[in-house]
């Protein structure tokens, strides 16, 4: 179901490691073309894994009697656990500390720009659980598939949001991520915490309802 998948999907989309990746990139030479290549290897990661465990997700539904199949409140309960055990783990590390910026106009070569692009492409505990999500309303595989396009555009948005920003107005651009970077460094952490917080608390809430 698309829209108990928004949530997860917009928590997931907090990701300020990939806002400093893109910020970075945008602050070298080719910054657009090394931007965009990391956009679309991560979007390309980012959808692999929707559309396989979408489809993983929805074959269990072997009930088509049952609107809610035996085998997702389950799911539920593990993607929920999963999460708060990864917000506790997050927690439990010290803050980094803050590296002085320093100027970097160097050329960062596309394996490195494509490796990160991997790297921040990969599942993160709050995407799983969007696309569990869908898969419990057992959509069509056109609805799957639109689905999955708009969670994996809401996940990518601190990547998106301010490449198309830069395509415009690149000077502006360029100071607006300072300040956004800034102030990410005082509160993304509790912001993130208490996402994966209240999310991870429904689902488990959800599964624990489901298997009752």
């Amino acid at each position: 179901m698309l829209w108990e998948a928004i949530p997860s999907a917009v928590a997931a989309a907090f990701s300020p490691s990939t806002l400093l990746i893109v910020a970075g990139l945008l602050g070298m030479a080719h910054p657009l073309r090394n931007a965009v290549v990391f956009l679309v290897t991560a979007a390309t990661v980012t959808l692999t894994v929707g559309f396989v465990v979408v489809l993983v997700l929805t074959g269990t539904d072997v009930d088509n009697s049952s609107k809610h199949p035996t085998v997702p409140p389950a799911i539920d309960l593990i993607i929920g656990l999963v999460i708060l055990a990864f917000g506790l783990f997050v927690a439990r590390r010290p803050p980094r500390e803050k590296k002085k910026e320093k100027p970097d106009q160097r050329e960062m070569r596309l394996l490195v720009v494509v490796g990160l692009g991997l790297l921040l492409g990969s599942p993160s505990p709050l995407y799983l659980a969007s696309l569990h999500s869908v898969a419990k309303g057992n959509p069509s595989t056109g609805a799957a598939v639109v689905d999955v396009f708009v969670l994996a555009a809401i996940v990518l948005l601190m990547a998106e949001l301010p490449i198309v920003y830069y395509a415009i107005a690149p000077e502006r651009a360029a100071a607006a991520l300072k300040k956004v970077n800034e102030w990410l460094a005082r509160n993304g952490r509790t912001i993130g915490l208490s996402a994966a917080g209240v999310v991870g608390t429904y689902f488990v809430i959800s599964g624990i309802v489901g298997l009752a």
